[in-house]
């Protein structure tokens, strides 16, 4: 009974750490998974007086994807009930070419002063329409996002190896007697943290099991996959085995880290 006490005090911190890790990698793939969104609908136009093609912008643009022509006869024929043919005609003719121009990513603001800079160097381009007002508020909101996923699990780390680092204490403080002896008899310092370390990689994984366990069957509810949906996200794929090497070493580290401090504080009593 007491070693089945040992463990849950142990696995119980160990969870919740592995919980919000996996949800900051969860929320950074929902993000990234954005940004891919965003970049694939995000449009950059291009105004210019000759015909541009793909090996000319290239060179210019690292992050190049594809470059369309925007059909400007959809805006003239709007205009012939009230322009007579010839001066259609004539405005077809005087009319610049429009283009769509699409990147692999999503640029950051330094990125896209980069695009529109060069973009503008190119003869015969005289006008590029980078939406500026909402890309400058998208990319700060995936900024934002992905800094605080970071920040969360730096947090919720230090906050685990709080918490595991007490109950080793605990655990050590009920073994003290066995701790001793072994001390007495001039047995080595891996002899003496055995068990603790025995306890902290078994913990470590039961508690990252139950914790892909969940995550394999919690994005699979019809009510988190609506809610997703709702707000405009797409559900990521998971890699649930490599999350699983993931978590496992974050519990395994923050593990070893609190069984190593605890051993090293009693050593000095």
């Amino acid at each position: 009974m007491r070693s089945f006490k040992s463990h849950i005090s142990v696995i119980f911190p160990l969870l919740i750490l592995l919980f919000a890790i996996e949800f900051s990698l969860m929320l950074g793939k929902f993000v990234s998974d954005y940004e891919l969104k965003m970049a694939n609908d995000y449009n950059i136009i291009v105004v210019s007086e000759v015909e541009l093609n793909d090996n000319m912008l290239i060179p210019v643009i690292p992050t190049f994807a594809s470059l369309s022509t925007l059909d400007a006869n959809l805006v003239l024929n709007r205009l012939k009930n009230d322009i007579s043919a010839k001066n259609i005609s004539v405005l077809k003719s005087v009319l610049p070419r429009f283009y769509s121009l699409k990147l692999t990513k999503f640029p950051s603001k330094e990125t896209m002063m980069d695009i529109k800079t060069n973009l503008v160097k190119i003869q015969g381009i005289k006008r590029v329409e980078t939406f500026s007002k909402t890309h400058d508020q998208v990319y700060n909101m995936l900024i934002l996002s992905k800094s605080l996923a970071g920040y969360f699990a730096i947090l919720v780390g230090l906050l685990g190896l709080v918490l595991v680092f007490k109950q080793m204490r605990i655990w050590l403080y009920e073994h003290r007697r066995r701790v001793e002896i072994m001390t007495l008899f001039g047995a080595p310092y891996w002899l003496k943290s055995a068990m603790l370390y025995k306890l902290a990689i078994v913990d470590s994984i039961i508690a990252t099991t139950l914790v892909v366990i969940f995550y394999a069957i919690f994005p699979a509810l019809p009510s988190f996959k609506s809610a997703i949906f709702a707000i405009g996200f797409d559900q990521p794929n998971l890699d649930l085995l490599s999350d699983a090497a993931i978590l496992f070493g974050a519990s395994v580290v923050v593990s070893i880290v609190a069984v190593s401090l605890v051993m090293m504080f009693s050593r000095r009593r």
